[in-house]
This record gives C-alpha cells, sequence and structure tokens, in this order.
C-alpha cells in the first residue's frame, strides 16, 4: 500500500508539473531574455536584480524557490534548452 500512495503522489506531481510547464516556459524564456540584455548592458547579475522593483524581485523569489515549481522549472528549462539549442551555438 505504501509504494502505491508514493507513485500516485509522484504522479500528481509529475501531472502538476506539466500543468505548470507553459507558464513555467514563458518564464525561463523570458529570463533567458533578461540575460542576453543583462550581458549587453554590461551588468552583473546582482546589479540587474537591484535594478528590479520590489514585486518582481519577489515574484521571482516565489517563482524559483517554491517546491511546487522545481518539477515544472526542471521540464521547461529542459524544452526551452532542446528548442534554443541550434541558436545559442
Amino acid at each position: 500500500m505504501g509504494l502505491t500512495v508514493t507513485l500516485w503522489v509522484l504522479g500528481g506531481y509529475i501531472l502538476l508539473s506539466l500543468l505548470f510547464l507553459p507558464f513555467q516556459y514563458s518564464y525561463v524564456k523570458e529570463l533567458k531574455e533578461m540575460d542576453k540584455k543583462r550581458k549587453e548592458q554590461g551588468l552583473s547579475q546582482e546589479e540587474m536584480y537591484d535594478k528590479m522593483s520590489f514585486e518582481e524581485q519577489e515574484l521571482n523569489f516565489h517563482v524559483q524557490g517554491s517546491i511546487l515549481f522545481i518539477g515544472a522549472n526542471l521540464f521547461a528549462s529542459l524544452l526551452y534548452n532542446w528548442k534554443h539549442k541550434n541558436m545559442d551555438l
């Protein structure tokens, strides 16, 4: 019974991650674009975050730090890297 419950919980988490995938993909895409702009401006990552509004900083903190989004972030990052692997070369 313990294995069955674990499999259901794991399956539910994967399903939840797949539901969040479109939102996380757009978030990862925006982060990559922000990183390109930051590099063009010659700013460090700390300087970029200092220029963000408080709301943007909090949003980034919660989206990156929540355990609910780890799977979706992983899937979105993998999908983004797979789609853009030839563009970064």
